[in-house]
């Protein structure tokens, strides 16, 4: 440490600030290129997608356009729209949570910047109002907010951050509008961009992905049933990753069970109420064993249950969500007659939550009534 600030033995200094990602500054870094005209759009068509890189990301520095940017799709994206003689300088390398990113800035000397911000914000809200959604889609590839969670979800918000968003459509918080909402925002979104959708696709531009899961149901199903995965699958593939295959020795059941608990595929799992909407009662196995945990996982899915495992505190829970706890007592007498003795006991013993718990599910699920 020098005056607070870390620096590497070769001399090289990473700037560690709040509020900022450490960095660490590249100088006399720069280069001068062509870049083809790949669009080939008519120069009308094309000056609306400037518009929008205008209206977000793009500055001005002599005149001439510019934009600084650590995402490589971004790069191709904007230089696209500002094809033909570029110069690129290396500012500096970030150090985040996801890894090293570099900011590149590019100016574009083939062309004159031809507004203001505060003009091309004016100018994108006024083609919109009209219909035209193409200043809008490069505006939102500069400064859109994206939520894919929400999107996959069902919630379509055409969010863009600017720093007077009451400009180009509804303010929703400092520096943020509101532009459209639903799912034909982004289908026309989709139909504006064209052929430079066609690039973005290829760029697999992660704003470009949202636009596409918007727009495609069958794309949105998939890409869920690709990417959320359960606690448990991330905790195996964790725990294989460190110590191979879990060995179905580290679990063996010994306890018999009590009061409040059942056996099911030889592992004794404690009831639980839950305060959900209509109450709910699920089965749980704890240990601080995160092997002990995995393979008790496994004995129970080789019973065709589907469950899951999460931490709480230092231990490993496995538990069976209340449908699959239905279904096993459906079938397993002894499971169900267990069952019914935890919800009596709560209705006469528990405390004034867990009645009324017990009471929800006995009234929605009456074979239970002892």
């Amino acid at each position: 440490m020098q005056d607070k600030e870390p620096y590497a033995p070769d001399g090289t200094w990473m700037d560690v600030r709040r509020d900022f990602a450490p960095h660490i500054s590249i100088r006399n870094v720069s280069a001068s290129a062509r870049f083809p005209d790949l669009l080939k759009l008519p120069h009308e068509r094309l000056e609306l997608f400037q518009l929008g890189w205008r209206a977000s990301d793009e500055g001005y520095h002599g005149g001439r356009p510019y934009i600084y940017t650590a995402q490589p799709w971004q790069v191709f994206a904007w230089t696209a729209a500002r094809y033909g003689e570029l110069y690129i300088h290396v500012a500096l390398v970030n150090l985040t949570q996801e890894g090293v990113s570099v900011l590149v800035h590019l100016r574009a000397n083939s062309w004159r910047q031809s507004w203001s911000e505060t003009e091309a914000v004016d100018l994108a809200a006024g083609y919109l109002r009209r219909g035209e959604w193409a200043p809008i889609i490069t505006a939102w590839l500069g400064d859109g907010q994206t939520d894919r969670k929400k999107v996959l979800r069902g919630d379509y918000q055409l969010v863009i951050a600017t720093k007077e968003p009451w400009r180009l459509g509804i303010s929703i918080g400092t520096g943020k509008a509101l532009v459209a909402t639903g799912k034909e925002a982004f289908v026309k979104l989709k139909e504006a961009a064209g052929v430079y959708g066609e690039l973005l696709n290829l760029l697999k531009a992660h704003k470009w992905v949202v636009v596409k899961l918007a727009t495609d149901d069958a794309l949105r199903v998939a890409y869920r049933l690709n990417t959320e995965k359960r606690s448990i699958d991330v905790l195996r593939e964790t725990y294989r990753r460190n110590n191979g295959e879990t060995p179905m020795e580290q679990f063996s059941h010994t306890e018999r069970p009590k009061r409040g608990a059942v056996a099911v595929a030889g592992v004794v799992m404690h009831f639980a109420l839950v305060n959900s909407r209509g109450g709910s009662l699920v089965a749980k196995y704890s240990t601080r064993n995160v092997g002990k945990a995995l393979a008790a996982a496994e004995r129970l899915e080789s019973a065709g249950l589907r469950l899951n495992v999460v931490r709480s505190g230092s231990k490993y829970v496995v538990y069976i969500a209340t449908a699959d706890l239905m279904r096993l007592a459906e079938r397993d007498g002894e499971i169900r007659r267990a069952v019914a003795l935890y919800l009596a006991d709560k209705v006469k013993n528990g405390t004034p939550m867990q009645r009324e718990i017990a009471e929800k599910i006995l009234k929605r699920i009456p074979f239970f009534i002892v």
